[in-house]
């Protein structure tokens, strides 16, 4: 557990097992800790780098604006503070836009990817229900409804029905130390909502894999599908049974997928 100063902001950042360095970039709203339960398997064949991305978790930066560009810079200088010269990537979500980016602005950097439930831009729908969102947590006497209205985006109508789950999930993300200002969650928002890589696609030079779960709703498999199509080299994966937050719900299915990619 440590922080780098990288373009501006003090990242917070893990490193867990040796092995070929395997950087996890979560998406709009998370942090280091939505990786907790594929950690422990995936350490056991990788090098993995975990952080908060500015806005998010113990990270600190200005407080100013700022977009996926500069997301992506933050992951590649972590990596230069770490003397890592080229990286597996993985992004989730949001997380995907910046390992895009990384890949299209940095391509030298980044040895294969791993794109899970993310697009190339945000739909219309998707800017409508964020830009609802924010409304919902401008302040804390709503944060639970906020979160409640969020999680119905991220899980299996299974998960749901699944009580204990659930209300376990709520209670840990209620009592997470490290949450999210209303303020951060607004930039991030801004950052996610602005960001297109439709047109520079065909930049992307390294092996991809892209992930989608098929009842995901967030992001629907027909916008990820599209994704991995304008990709020159990219294999495309189904997880039956899941939706937007695989690794939380499938953690097994993902890190099968993950390794058996790796071989």
């Amino acid at each position: 557990m440590a922080t780098a100063e990288v373009n501006g902001a003090q990242l917070y950042y893990e490193i867990h097992g040796d092995g070929h360095p395997l950087l996890l970039i979560g998406g709009l709203s998370s942090d280091s800790a939505t990786w907790s339960l594929i950690l422990e398997n995936l350490k056991k064949c990788f090098k993995v780098i975990i952080f908060d991305n500015r806005g998010a978790g113990r990270t600190k930066d200005s407080g100013g604006p700022f977009d996926i560009g500069v997301m992506a810079k933050d992951s590649v200088m972590l990596l230069d503070r770490l003397k890592i010269e080229k990286a597996t990537i993985l992004g989730h979500s949001m997380g995907g836009y910046i390992a895009q980016e990384a890949a299209i602005t940095y391509p030298e950097r980044v040895e294969r990817l791993i794109l899970e439930s993310t697009s190339a831009e945000t739909s219309e729908r998707n800017k409508f229900l964020f830009t609802n969102l924010i409304k919902l947590y401008e302040n804390d006497s709503t944060y639970e409804v906020f979160l409640k209205e969020f999680m119905v985006w991220l899980f299996t109508p299974e998960y749901f029905n699944d009580k204990k789950k659930r209300d376990e999930f709520i209670n840990y993300i209620l009592s997470y130390p490290h949450r999210q200002s209303p303020e951060d969650f607004k930039r991030q928002v801004e950052a996610y909502t602005g960001y297109s890589s439709t047109e520079r696609l065909e930049k992307i030079q390294a092996e991809t894999l892209v992930l989608s779960g098929e009842k995901d709703m967030l992001i629907t498999p027909e916008e990820t599908s599209f994704l991995a199509s304008r990709i020159a080299n990219a294999e495309m994966k189904y997880i039956a049974g899941a939706a937007h937050s695989i690794q939380t719900e499938s953690p097994e299915k993902i890190t099968e997928e993950i390794h058996t990619w790796r071989k």
